[in-house]
């Protein structure tokens, strides 16, 4: 094989082949990139771990035809280093790589035992706008879970029902959906789900593509291939039964809140430096008189912060609502956001709180499960320093009481799942949530201060 290519046209074709090369391969082959030219004057070059394989295509100068296998790392740091053209010229499995200021010679594998691409049997095309697909991935794939042992929830569940299709993703804490239209429509309904380590990959390749771009999608029995212009990713399906999330979303909501993204972020960002570390709990009172949402968390040893943000209400009730959530959930479904408004809705403080942008590409939501907090959401205005001071010399029984809570999260976490498994999509199922008490610390009054040290209960 000899060819002449330009440096930068081969660094492309390595650096995307080489997203499907395992850091630790299970066989040596794996550890290379095959390279492929033709007399057609196309160059190929693969990369995979077998349940990922992606491979992508260029121009060059090919002289003579042929193939080899190289070092998938050593190849890629080597080419990227270089400048200008660069000739490649193999002779058995040795590769001379020549280029402006001198040259190089690798010792490759055997080209004929590298892995053949998976073809599936009578596959189902699927046309998806590339924009559109990568927004349903940035918009899901931050849920997917990393448990391995709950394999099909660190995918990333596919439906079509006729011309209508959506992207969702799980942990149990969390829930994340995005639909949208087909231009087609499909008699038979499909489901499948892709593992989310394989769509991260093809999330990275999708930001290089054009904006105009489709992404032919073939789906066949046990594997995936998304094909885009010059590059074709193929992975492996996960197998088992995805649960029936859509029976987890409310039908209706007592109260929908329109903010500000930005400043909604900055505020729980705000306030979350002084979250208790292991829950990260942030207590928000909606009020709808004065038309803020006020933010206010407390650490046992640190102290508390309060802040507030302006909202907009939409909503027939006219009681204020109180909820807890964790704030590193929040704050994660806001960046995956990119609209300048978002609009929240809600029930009860222990059902799910649904986040949603205002506008954008497709349709999209975020589910996530509050936190019950009995009490301790009273409003901290500047006029209260006491209940500040208080609340920032708060002893080792209030730590106790966030264990608790941290408990009793993981308790809710199977119970989520368990509801996730419920056969009927047209039930809205009760979630009860984890609760904690904030002890008052006087008698007789209400505030929002620490729980009592076990020597003041003694004494009182």
């Amino acid at each position: 094989m000899k060819l002449t290519i330009e440096q930068s046209k081969l660094a492309e074709i390595l650096e995307t082949a080489y997203l499907a090369i395992s850091p630790k391969p299970t066989d040596p082959i794996l550890g290379n990139i095959l390279l492929i030219a033709d007399e057609d004057g196309i160059v190929s070059a693969t990369g995979t771990n077998l349940n990922l394989t992606i491979h992508t295509t260029t121009t060059a100068n090919v002289e003579i035809s042929g193939q080899v296998a190289l070092p998938a790392k050593l190849l890629t740091d080597t080419v990227s280093n270089v400048k200008g053209e660069i000739t490649l010229e193999v002779e058995n499995q040795a590769c001379i790589i020549t280029h402006n200021s001198g040259k190089c010679r690798l010792i490759g594998g055997k080209s004929d035992e590298f892995p053949t691409l998976p073809k599936g049997e009578n596959p189902t095309e699927i046309n998806l706008s590339a924009k559109k697909l990568q927004a349903a991935l940035e918009g899901t794939l931050y849920c997917a879970s990393s448990d391995e042992t709950k394999l099909v929830l660190t995918g990333v569940n596919f439906k079509i029902d006729t011309n209508k299709w959506q992207a969702a993703s799980t942990n149990s804490h969390k829930l994340a959906l995005v639909t949208g239209t087909l231009d087609s429509e499909y008699s038979d309904p499909i489901n499948f789900t892709v593992p989310g380590k394989s769509l991260g990959e093809l999330n990275k390749i999708l930001s290089q593509s054009a904006d105009t771009s489709v992404c032919n999608i073939l789906l066949s029995d046990r594997t995936i291939e998304f094909s885009l212009p010059n590059t074709k990713l193929i992975s492996r399906l996960l197998e088992g039964e995805y649960p029936k999330i859509n029976s987890l979303i409310p039908r209706s909501f007592e109260y929908e809140f329109t903010l500000e993204r930005k400043g909604f972020e900055s505020a729980l960002k705000r306030v979350s430096y002084l979250a208790e570390r292991k829950q990260k709990v942030v207590k928000i009172l909606w009020e709808l008189e004065a038309t803020q949402a006020t933010l206010y968390t407390e650490a046992t040893d640190i102290g508390d912060a309060v802040d507030s943000v302006l909202m907009k209400p939409a909503t027939s009730n006219s009681e204020n609502i109180s909820i807890g959530l964790n704030i590193d959930y929040l704050i994660e479904g806001l960046k995956h956001i990119s609209t300048d408004e978002i609009v929240v809705r809600c029930n009860k403080p222990t059902q799910p709180v649904i986040v949603c942008p205002m506008g954008g590409l497709l349709n999209q939501l975020y589910l996530v499960m509050p936190v019950e907090i009995k009490q301790g959401f009273e409003k901290v205005n500047s006029q209260n320093q006491s209940t500040k001071t208080e609340v920032s010399t708060q002893s080792e029984p209030g730590t106790e009481e966030v264990t608790e809570v941290s408990t009793q999260t993981e308790s809710s976490t199977e119970e989520v799942a368990n509801v996730a498994q419920a056969t009927d999509d047209s039930e809205t199922p009760q979630i009860e949530t984890p609760s904690v008490v904030t002890k008052d610390t006087t008698k007789g009054k209400s505030t929002s201060r620490s729980p009592r040290t076990k020597k003041e209960a003694a004494t009182a």
